[in-house]
C-alpha cells in the first residue's frame, strides 16, 4: 500500500497539474462554459415556442361549472356510455349492450372488455357516476349497471350519453387526458389537455362569456378556432378559412303565451306565422319541433310559407282587433326581430320589440333559440303538467296523451306513428311559430388547419 507522505505528494501533483492546465487553456475553457449557459438558455426559451405551436386552442362561448360543462367540449377526453347517432338513436359507445325489463323502468348496461381510464386502471362498473334525477344507479359487478327509474320511458339510453369519467378524477377513455382545469370562482376558464400519441397536438379550450369577447380573442390570436353566429367580420381576413354548416340541433322559433288575450286565438297565432317572410334569414327554413335528420321526423306538416293574403284573412277570422304585440328577443337576434315587426306591421299589427339578456319568465311573444335534443320525445316542452319547461303555458288534452303514450310505448313503429301524429297536430295548433335551423361558422386559422383536423371534436 501507498504511504501517506506518497498520496500527498499524488494530489499535489494533480493539484498543480490540473491549474497550470487550466491557465494555459483558460480562455478555451470560458468559451466553452459561455457556451453551455447560452445553449441552456436558447432551450429553455425555444422549447416552449416549439411546444406553443404544437397546441390547439378552441373558444367556446359559455358559463360552465365543472358539474354542465357540455358533453361536446368533454369528446376528446372521454367517451358516454351511449352515444347518439345523426338520426337521434342510440349507439354503444362505452357499452356494449344494454337490456331493458318488459315494464320499461330497470336497464341494465353492459361495459365493453379491455377499457382502461387515463390512470391505466380497468374502467370498472363502481368507477361510474351520471347523476340522473330520480334515477336509482346500483353496479351490479364490474362490467354491469343497473338504472331503475320511478316509471318506464324507452327512450332512457339515450339519457346516457353523457361524458364519463373515473370517479372523484378528470381520467376518461379518450385521445386526450384533462391535465389541468382553470377556474375563477367555480366557474371554468380554461381546460388543457394532453394527447396519449406524440402524433396529437395538445389542446387548450378557453371560454368567453360572449360571443364577442371570443371574436375578440380570435382576432387577438389568443384562439385558433371559434364557431360563431355570424362571420361577416372575418370574411375578408386572408389568414382565416370561414366553414359555413347548417345546426340542425336548433330552431330559431317565436313562442307565445298561449294564455295570452289575443295569442290565445288559433288563427291569429296562424295569421302571425304566415305573414313572416323569411327569405333573408340566415338558416334553411324549419317546420317542427323535431329535427329533420331525427328518425321520427314528419315532412309533411302543415307549413307556413309566406303568404300574406292568406295572413290577413286569418286575422280577420279571429277577429281580433287593435292587436299590440310586444316581441322579445334574446341576443343576436335583433336583426331577425326587426324584420317580424316589420312583416307584422305589413298586417296591420302594433309591435314593440323588447331585447332581453336572458330568457324571461313571462313575455308576450318571445324570439329565441330552441335546442332539440336527439330524442324526440319532448314530454317536458308541451305537456300541460310542466310548469316550468313549457313556457308558452300551451294545453292541449290531445298532445298530453300522445306524449303520455309515446314515451312509455317501446315498439319503435309505434313510437314514430305516435310522434308524426305529435308534430301534426302541434303545428296545425301553432302554439309557437317555427322559423329556421340556423347557420353556424367555423373560423380558423389556416397555418393550424392541419392541427385541427386531427381532432374529432
Amino acid at each position: 500500500m501507498l504511504s501517506y507522505k506518497t498520496k500527498i505528494r499524488r494530489i499535489r501533483f494533480w493539484w498543480h497539474l490540473t491549474f497550470a492546465v487550466f491557465r494555459k487553456y483558460r480562455i478555451r475553457f470560458t468559451l466553452a462554459v459561455l457556451l453551455v449557459v447560452l445553449t441552456t438558455f436558447s432551450v429553455y426559451k425555444t422549447v416552449p415556442y416549439i411546444f406553443k405551436n404544437n397546441v390547439v386552442t378552441i373558444g367556446y362561448v359559455g358559463v360552465f361549472n365543472l358539474e354542465n360543462i357540455p358533453t361536446s367540449v368533454l369528446t376528446l377526453a372521454t367517451q358516454p356510455l351511449i352515444a347518439t347517432d345523426q338520426r337521434g338513436k342510440p349507439i354503444p359507445a362505452l357499452a356494449s349492450n344494454w337490456t331493458v325489463t318488459a315494464d320499461g323502468k330497470t336497464y341494465i348496461v353492459f361495459l365493453k372488455d379491455n377499457l382502461k381510464w387515463h390512470d391505466d386502471t380497468p374502467v370498472v362498473a363502481s368507477d361510474i357516476s351520471i347523476p340522473i334525477s330520480n334515477v336509482k344507479i346500483t353496479a351490479l359487478n364490474n362490467k354491469a349497471i343497473q338504472f331503475e327509474l320511478p316509471g318506464p320511458i324507452f327512450s332512457f339510453p339515450l339519457a346516457l350519453d353523457k361524458p364519463v369519467f373515473k370517479a372523484n378524477t378528470f381520467y376518461g377513455t379518450g385521445q386526450f387526458r384533462i391535465v389541468k382545469v382553470d377556474q375563477i370562482n367555480n366557474i371554468v376558464k380554461k381546460i388543457s389537455l394532453a394527447p396519449k400519441s406524440n402524433n396529437l397536438p395538445r389542446v387548450d379550450i378557453k371560454f368567453y362569456d360572449t360571443e364577442e369577447q371570443a371574436q375578440a380573442a380570435l382576432k387577438l390570436g389568443d384562439i385558433k378556432t371559434l364557431n360563431v353566429a355570424n362571420a361577416k367580420n372575418f370574411e375578408t381576413w386572408q389568414n382565416l378559412k370561414v366553414k359555413t354548416k347548417e345546426d340542425d340541433s336548433e330552431i330559431v322559433t317565436i313562442f307565445y303565451d298561449n294564455q295570452d288575450a289575443n295569442l290565445s286565438s288559433k288563427d291569429l297565432r296562424q295569421a302571425l306565422s304566415f305573414a313572416i317572410n323569411r327569405t333573408n334569414m340566415d338558416g334553411t327554413d324549419a317546420y317542427s319541433p323535431i329535427s329533420k335528420n331525427s328518425w321520427a321526423y314528419n315532412e309533411t306538416v302543415k307549413r307556413y310559407d309566406y303568404n300574406i293574403a292568406k295572413a290577413k284573412e286569418l286575422l280577420t277570422k279571429s277577429n281580433s282587433e287593435n292587436v299590440h304585440i310586444t316581441l322579445s328577443f334574446t341576443k343576436d337576434l335583433e336583426k331577425v326581430a326587426n324584420n317580424v315587426k316589420q312583416d307584422w306591421q305589413a298586417l296591420g299589427i302594433k309591435v314593440d320589440l323588447k331585447a332581453e339578456k336572458q330568457l324571461p319568465k313571462q313575455f308576450q311573444a318571445l324570439l329565441a333559440v330552441n335546442k332539440l335534443s336527439p330524442d324526440p320525445d319532448q314530454y317536458s316542452l308541451w305537456h300541460s303538467t310542466q310548469k316550468d319547461q313549457n313556457i308558452t303555458n300551451y294545453k292541449n288534452v290531445k298532445i298530453d296523451k300522445i306524449l303520455e303514450d309515446a314515451r312509455t310505448t317501446q315498439d319503435e313503429q309505434k313510437r314514430r306513428d305516435l310522434y308524426f301524429d305529435f308534430q301534426r297536430f302541434l303545428v296545425e295548433d301553432c302554439p309557437v311559430t317555427f322559423l329556421y335551423n340556423p347557420n353556424k361558422y367555423a373560423v380558423t386559422y389556416k397555418n393550424t388547419e392541419n392541427l385541427i383536423s386531427k381532432l374529432s371534436m
